[in-house]
Formats: structure tokens, C-alpha cells, sequence
């Protein structure tokens, strides 16, 4: 999937711009693969633990669509999104969502219990697609801050 080729290239781009932030990129694009939105995280610069990348992209394309929700949009992402970042996907009801590196267990999205899921009227399609050299960064990024 070139798709998801570019998305590495332009996460590595992110990376080396912002040596002290999470390496944490996020693209919303269309169904057809045109990218609407991209955002970096911005945690660290900010100070601010609710600045992911995968809120601060929604929030844009939702400001770009001028539409409450993203029923027709593809989130891809770096590392699987935390459970702040699952709220909001589900609450904009993004269809799918693409990341590379899961979340430790019970921190992301794939952690919703099946009960819970139930009770929600919408969850999207997640798909995990390992990338050895964006694990390898976040890797490196918290073994060197914390």
C-alpha cells in the first residue's frame, strides 16, 4: 500500500524536526487516500499531556470539514492511540484506523473490552501494521526521557 509508504516518509520527516517530542504523527485522510490533516504531537513543547497527535489531527479536520463528525475518514497513526485518543475517534466516529506499533497492554484502543464496545453505537475498524523502524524510535524516545 503506498498509502501507508508515504505515511512512514513523512512520519520520519516529523521526527527529525521535533527530536524532543513523542514521535507520535498522525494523518486523517480521505477514503480515496487524500490526506485532509496531519499533526506531530506536541506534549512535550506544550506541557500539556492531552496535545496527541491523533486529537490535535482530529480537531483540524474537523475545523477543515466544518462537519461534527468523520464518519467517512481513515486515521493512520504512528502508535496505537491511548484511550483519550480512542474517546475522541469513536465520539467523531472515525471508520478506521491504521497504526504501527501497539500500546502497552490495557493503554489503547484494542484494550475496549467487547461489553463496553457493545454499548457504544460505534467502533472502528483497527488494523495493526507492524513498522520496525517507527517502534524503534519510540523505543529509543522513552528509554533516553524517562
Amino acid at each position: 500500500m503506498d498509502f501507508l509508504e508515504g505515511f512512514q516518509t513523512r512520519w520520519a520527516n516529523q521526527v527529525s524536526q521535533n527530536p524532543n517530542e513523542i514521535p507520535s504523527y498522525t494523518e486523517i485522510l480521505t477514503k480515496d487516500f487524500q490526506i485532509i490533516t496531519s499533526s506531530f504531537n506536541f506534549v512535550e513543547q506544550s506541557l500539556n499531556p492531552t496535545k496527541h497527535s491523533e486529537i490535535l489531527a482530529i480537531e483540524a479536520a474537523l475545523a477543515i470539514k466544518k462537519e461534527r463528525y468523520l464518519s467517512e475518514e481513515i486515521l493512520i497513526t504512528a502508535l496505537e492511540p491511548c484511550l483519550l485518543c480512542a474517546g475522541a475517534i469513536i465520539r467523531v466516529k472515525i471508520p478506521e484506523v491504521i497504526y504501527f506499533v501497539p500500546a502497552k497492554r490495557g493503554e489503547g484502543i484494542s484494550s475496549y473490552a467487547p461489553e463496553s464496545i457493545y454499548l457504544l453505537n460505534h467502533f472502528p475498524k483497527c488494523r495493526l501494521v507492524p513498522k520496525t523502524e517507527i517502534k524503534s524510535e519510540f523505543l529509543s524516545f522513552f528509554k533516553e526521557k524517562r
